[in-house]
Order: structure tokens, then sequence, then C-alpha cells
């Protein structure tokens, strides 16, 4: 993970977490960075480094796969506005994130739940 000290572990305690409590929807999405933000200031100075596509689609695929099938997923992924986007770049074509993601689950025989455990 490319986040601010964020590991691979916050995102599946944040999923078993989820998985203990009665929430019905859930947004997925990554950060982006926009134009004139502290945030677009830390990555000009290489203080941050935005996730890249291929560790937001493991990500996604881990979330989908671990979280129950009773949670409807609304979102898979945001929208920056293309003219105050400063990164990353892969946000601003969402056919790569929704076809990346369908080819990693098909390729990986994934599901929503398929490793939840109740």
């Amino acid at each position: 993970m490319a986040c601010l000290g964020e590991k691979f572990d916050d995102i599946k305690n944040t999923v078993a977490f989820l998985n203990q409590h009665n929430i019905q929807g859930l947004k997925i999405h990554s950060t982006y960075i926009i134009k004139g933000t502290q945030l677009a200031e830390m990555y000009n100075n290489k203080k941050y480094f935005p996730i890249s596509l291929n560790d937001y689609l493991e990500a996604v695929s881990y979330i989908l796969s671990h979280i129950s099938e009773n949670i409807i997923i609304h979102r898979l992924s945001g929208d920056a506005p293309k003219e105050l986007l400063v990164a990353p770049e892969w946000n601003a074509h969402k056919k790569w994130i929704l076809n990346g993601l369908a080819k990693k689950l098909k390729e990986n025989d994934i599901w929503q739940g398929k490793y939840f455990c109740k």
C-alpha cells in the first residue's frame, strides 16, 4: 500500500470489523489527489504516494471475497473531477478499474463472500 502508513492488515481488520456489525452497504474507492489540497502538496513534495492500480485491484478483490454477501456494494471506485485530478492517473479511467477488477475476479474464481466466515 502506498498510503500514509496503511498496510494490507489494516484492510483485513476493516473488513473483519464491518462483518461484525450490522452494515447494510459499502462504498469502496481509493484516495485521489485533487489540485490545491494539502495532499497535493504532500504528493508534489514526495511525502505521499498514491496506491497503484494493481494494488487497488488486489485490495478490492480481498474486500469483495471476504465481506459478507449480505452487504450491498454501492461503489467500486470513486470519480475525481478530471480537471482537478492530480493523481493517481488511473483514477480518470473507470473502465481500467472495472475491467481490471472483472478480469482479476474471473481469473481467480473470486466472488463476494467467497471467504466470508460467519
